[in-house]
């Protein structure tokens, strides 16, 4: 009994004598990547284009972009018939692009117009401006003449 005792003791005296006089805990949370565009054409100015008249920084559209990338984000154009309002096969009208100001390469692959290399918070809206060189009635194709645009975000 006197054995069972000490060795009963003993355990105690260990237990007590590994007890810490600190400890810590951990918080934390995660926030998911945001990452949204979205394209708001003029209204009446992007589907009724005069192209009769010449128009120089004709703004077509907004497109608003959104994120909250860590690394960054950049924007991409692509277009269905790079650079030019076709009539079917029959005939076609070429046109030039600036994004936020900047002119842009129209072609039917993705092309980079915008590329903000620090992560960060952003909300920003680019303005989209199409220009190009009227022709008389006469001289085009009678139908309607269009190309189109794809905008596309992307994290770097």
């Amino acid at each position: 009994m006197k054995k069972l005792f000490i060795a009963s003791t003993l355990t105690l005296m260990s237990a007590s004598s590994f007890a810490a006089t600190q400890g810590t805990l951990l918080l934390q949370g995660t926030i998911d990547q945001v990452l949204s565009l979205s394209v708001t054409p003029e209204s009446g100015v992007n589907n009724s284009l005069d192209l009769t008249s010449t128009e120089t920084d004709l703004k077509v559209a907004e497109v608003s972009e959104e994120t909250n990338s860590n690394t960054g984000y950049k924007i991409l154009v692509r277009t269905a018939n790079g650079g030019l309002l076709k009539n079917g096969s029959l005939d076609e009208v070429s046109y030039t692009m600036k994004y936020d100001g900047t002119a842009v390469t129209l072609a039917q692959s993705d092309t980079e117009v915008k590329n903000e290399s620090t992560g960060g918070v952003y909300s920003y809206a680019s303005d989209v401006e199409i220009s190009y060189t009227g022709q008389s009635a006469a001289s085009l194709t009678q139908g309607t003449y269009s190309d189109t645009v794809t905008f596309t975000i992307q994290a770097n």
